[in-house]
């Protein structure tokens, strides 16, 4: 959305925006059991800080699952945050991979159009 916001052509900025969060969720997923085991050791000030975000994500999953979660967890946080979620729900790497593949497609192109419509918008 900021590359085409900025003048820069709608489907290179849509395309490298898109490529930079795959290659960014891909990372999340593909180093996910050392991200968990590295969340779980960690200590909080506040006392089941942790665990109480891993209940809020299983909660949403078993209530949207995969596609759901990886489609508008852009909305309320970030699809980065959503993949991690799934995994430790539990779900199945590689649809994990799939959706979330799927939703950055999607919002990757709605940010694009929306920020070259701002775009035109401003400049006239």
């Amino acid at each position: 959305m900021v590359g085409a916001l900025v003048g820069l052509p709608i489907i290179s900025a849509a395309l490298t925006g898109m490529l930079g969060n795959w290659i960014s969720v891909m990372l999340i997923i593909l180093l996910f059991n050392a991200l968990l085991m590295r969340f779980r050791d960690r200590t909080s000030k506040n006392d089941g800080f942790i665990q109480n975000r891993v209940s809020k994500s299983r909660e949403r999953y078993e209530k949207y699952g995969v596609p759901g979660v990886a489609i508008l967890a852009p909305l309320v946080a970030s699809g980065h945050i959503a993949a991690f979620a799934s995994l430790a729900a539990g779900a199945d790497k590689k649809r994990v991979i799939v959706w979330h593949t799927v939703s950055i497609g999607i919002w990757g192109v709605l940010g694009g159009l929306f920020g070259d419509y701002l775009h035109y918008e401003i400049m006239q």
